[in-house]
């Protein structure tokens, strides 16, 4: 393991103060971090309560269903399971609330094969231009 410092930022939900929690170092020693804390991330689906004055980032729907993405969500979502916290930046360390949008499993797949996040040539000035231009 070298010795990497890594930034950990702090979770994505309104109102909590707790660093991310880890889910899994690779063998270059870079973390993944979870973009909430392990308290928030149980709470999210019923192993805990949320902590008195958080509020999840999450929604309960796609926010896709406006468009923004270039085209309309379609899909029926029936679990909190089928929705995504999205980094709009694609930066996993900004882990600002006005950085994440929920969009459903389908949605977030598209967003990422467009935006070329699998081939590591992110356009993400374009997705952050039409986001704006919906809100």
């Amino acid at each position: 393991m070298n010795n990497i410092t890594q930034f950990r930022p702090g979770c994505a939900n309104y109102g909590c103060v707790k660093p991310v929690a880890r889910i899994a170092t690779s063998t270059t020693g870079i973390h993944k971090y979870r973009p909430v804390c392990g308290h928030c991330h149980k709470a999210s689906y019923g192993g805990g309560k949320w902590a008195v004055g958080v509020t999840p980032v999450k929604k309960d729907f796609c926010e896709n269903i406006d468009g923004r993405l270039g085209f309309t969500c379609t899909t029926t979502v029936i679990n909190g399971c089928q929705l995504d916290n999205d980094h709009i930046n694609g930066d996993h360390a900004n882990n600002d609330s006005s950085n994440f949008q929920t969009l459903c499993k389908c949605c977030h797949a598209m967003k990422s094969k467009m935006e070329k996040d699998c081939n590591g040539t992110k356009k993400t000035a374009n997705w952050q231009s039409r986001i704006a231009q919906k809100t």
